[in-house]
């Protein structure tokens, strides 16, 4: 089995059900489709990393995956997704991370003591960082001052913030999170269900980069000591990623990332070439490369990765279905014959 075909076999059992989750539905009877959903959720945690949970919110149906910031989840559920028939696709709204204000966040409740505290309850105070293009955020609820502990205050406004704004614009634009037991006069702020207007609205005007996934985000990395030979993996000068802790962790050796996705019969590699121009052609030829092979590999692998170094360039992937991904490399091989030739190498 693959990745790939875990997720074929996810929506071949989910269409089985359908109908009757649709009526479950329709008909407000949240037990009889929790009761339907069950195994396919417990399926889906055990090889994708993740829950999902369904709803028919104005009178749409939507499937949403609850991924959390773990990417390589991000990445299966994405890929999930993108597998659904055709008949799921067009009933169904999939959401593959928390979209702003989800069911899940409508209907959040905290209770500190004898209260209990729902979303408009709580108060966002902010401050930007300009320099990272994100926000500092302060959470403040009435009832923060009756909890002695300090952590479990900042993590309960980390939990409600991600709810507020989705995954997406939490991962883009929140730099740092930490609590409030009392309002601050001198901060900006807004009620915590409006938070994703108000910081989307700050966005358009700062004119601060945008994103559609929190797949999209990627960051910089270059390595700490100075490399001293030309030799595979070990010439990076600098490193475009998507999924910071694979990137950390093939950096230094570790193999959490890659195991984890191995038990969900998935894997990282690496596309290689000798460099090409020895020039900064080396950088856009790299690019559009690397876009090429994300459009080919749909849906059987991404691209999440890439860097240059002094003798190689390198396209980190991915891989949901490794059958299918010699293929379509082996095809793109063939086109690309007479400007370069690529290899592959497993994590």
């Amino acid at each position: 089995m693959s990745a790939l075909e875990n997720a074929k076999r996810f929506w071949k059992d989910f269409s089985k059900r359908e109908p009757e989750i649709k009526k479950a539905l329709i008909n407000e009877d949240y037990e009889k489709c929790q009761e339907l959903i069950l195994d396919l959720d417990e399926y889906a945690y055990a090889h994708f990393g993740c829950h999902f949970f369904v709803d028919n919110a104005y009178s749409d149906f939507e499937m949403t995956w609850d991924t959390g910031p773990n990417k390589t989840t991000q990445y299966l559920a994405s890929m999930v997704c993108e597998t659904a028939p055709v008949s799921i696709q067009k009933s169904w709204i999939l959401q593959p991370f928390l979209p702003p204000l989800s069911q899940k966040a409508i209907q959040a409740q905290v209770q500190i003591k004898d209260e209990i505290y729902s979303l408009t309850d709580f108060l966002l105070f902010y401050e930007p960082q300009e320099a990272q293009n994100t926000w500092k955020c302060w959470i403040y609820c009435p009832g923060f001052s009756l909890i002695p502990n300090a952590e479990n205050k900042r993590e309960m406004s980390i939990y409600l913030l991600e709810m507020a704004l989705g995954q997406c614009a939490y991962e883009a634009y929140v730099g740092e999170v930490d609590s409030l037991d009392a309002p601050d006069p001198n901060r900006a702020f807004c009620n915590l269900v409006d938070a994703y207007e108000t910081f989307m609205d700050q966005v358009e005007k700062k004119g601060w980069k945008t994103y559609s996934s929190p797949l999209d985000i990627y960051s910089v990395y270059q390595p700490i000591k100075e490399i001293a030979d030309d030799s595979f993996r070990k010439d990076m000068k600098f490193l475009f990623t998507t999924h910071p802790l694979f990137t950390e962790d093939t950096i230094e050796g570790n193999s959490d990332v890659l195991k984890d996705l191995e038990a969900k019969e998935g894997e990282f590699g690496t596309i290689y070439y000798g460099n090409l121009f020895g020039s900064r052609e080396d950088a856009l030829f790299r690019q559009q490369l690397s876009m090429q092979l994300g459009k080919a590999f749909t849906p059987y692998a991404k691209v999440i990765a890439g860097s240059i170094g002094k003798s190689f360039s390198y396209i980190d992937v991915i891989v949901f279905d490794r059958e299918q991904f010699n293929l379509g490399l082996q095809k793109i091989q063939k086109k690309l014959d007479k400007q370069v030739k690529l290899y592959y190498q497993k994590f």
